[in-house]
């Protein structure tokens, strides 16, 4: 199952106006999921996120083998946003579980 956030969470529409002026259909998934993590975290789209940023092979990996040029910015938006929020939970639900291990000594 797969879970969205709502199309009108403001973080889409961030990412929908930092992609809709350009052809991002041609862009690489990395630099396409690089503009849409820096219009999410309110930053200039137009400064390359750092190199070392985790997100931006959860989000690239989220783009392969999909048809992602066939949606809509709206569409594509709203998956990229999901996609964000699940890999910032699941670091959290990393970070707990680490942070349980080490309580117990382990």
């Amino acid at each position: 199952m797969v879970w969205l956030v709502a199309p009108d969470d403001v973080r889409v529409s961030a990412v929908r106006e930092a992609l809709a002026p350009y052809a991002w259909q041609s862009l690489r998934p990395e630099a396409l999921c690089r503009r849409a993590l820096a219009a999410m975290d309110r930053v200039d789209v137009h400064r390359p996120l750092p190199g070392a940023d985790e997100r931006v092979a959860a989000l690239s990996a989220l783009l392969d083998g999909r048809p992602w040029r066939s949606l809509t910015v709206q569409a594509l938006s709203r998956q990229l946003v999901s996609a964000a929020e699940r890999w910032q939970q699941e670091q959290a639900w990393l970070d707990i579980q680490l942070g349980l291990l080490l309580d117990d000594g382990g």
